[in-house]
């Protein structure tokens, strides 16, 4: 089983990427291989035509997105992390979406687990902004659980303070839950895949309705 995981944070050091890191440690730990893509630390260009190899415009792609591409194809499932900007999802994140395209996408039909992380008390509204319009033509699915990590900066850190130990404990418990939740729907969705009925006839019906 190999998991992708896209921290979707703008800030080398904030907690989104943090706490990536530490959700791939529990899964390597629990013996599935990962892929780690940060989006703080990996400049990803604006989508424009060249995706689509448009001449003049192509040739940073090959060198950028193809590599990732290929590792998300190798993907069985995924975790999505996302901070809260100004109650929305990060701009790197909403790209890296357009980035996968659609039809039979890198990540079609296979599994994700969503995760958002506040440094207070928010977090829903990236949950209710990805949900709603990030999968339309990518074809990726979003479990029915997802984790919202609230005051995140005291969560998962080597020293917690005693009024934070519950919550810890509680998530953490939780966060085990759920990426068994993800390995099952992994398998079953592969076995969905295998049938044949998920390949689109492009590009009739390449995007979402």
């Amino acid at each position: 089983m190999k998991i992708a995981l896209i921290s979707g944070s703008h800030r080398p050091t904030g907690n989104t990427g943090r706490i990536a890191r530490h959700i791939e440690n529990v899964l390597q730990e629990q013996g599935a291989k990962t892929y780690l893509l940060d989006l703080a630390t990996t400049e990803l260009p604006f989508w424009d035509e060249g995706l689509w190899g448009m001449e003049g415009l192509s040739a940073k792609w090959e060198k950028t997105w193809n590599p990732i591409k290929a590792e998300l194809e190798s993907a069985d499932a995924f975790i999505i992390l996302s901070p809260e900007y100004h109650g929305m999802a990060p701009s790197k994140l909403t790209n890296f979406f357009l980035l996968l395209g659609n039809g039979d996408s890198a990540v079609a039909h296979k599994p994700a687990l969503l995760v958002a992380v506040s440094s207070s008390a928010g977090g829903a509204y990236p949950v209710a902004e990805l949900r709603s319009f990030s999968t339309k033509n990518n074809k990726m699915v979003y479990l029915p659980e997802h984790l919202i990590l609230r005051n995140a900066g005291e969560l998962f850190v080597p020293d917690v303070k005693p009024e934070h130990q519950a919550s810890n404990e509680y998530l953490g418990e939780r966060l085990n839950w759920l990426l068994a939740m993800l390995t099952d729907y992994a398998e079953g969705l592969h076995a969905i895949r295998a049938k044949g009925n998920t390949k689109v006839p492009a590009p009739k019906f390449a995007n979402g309705m």
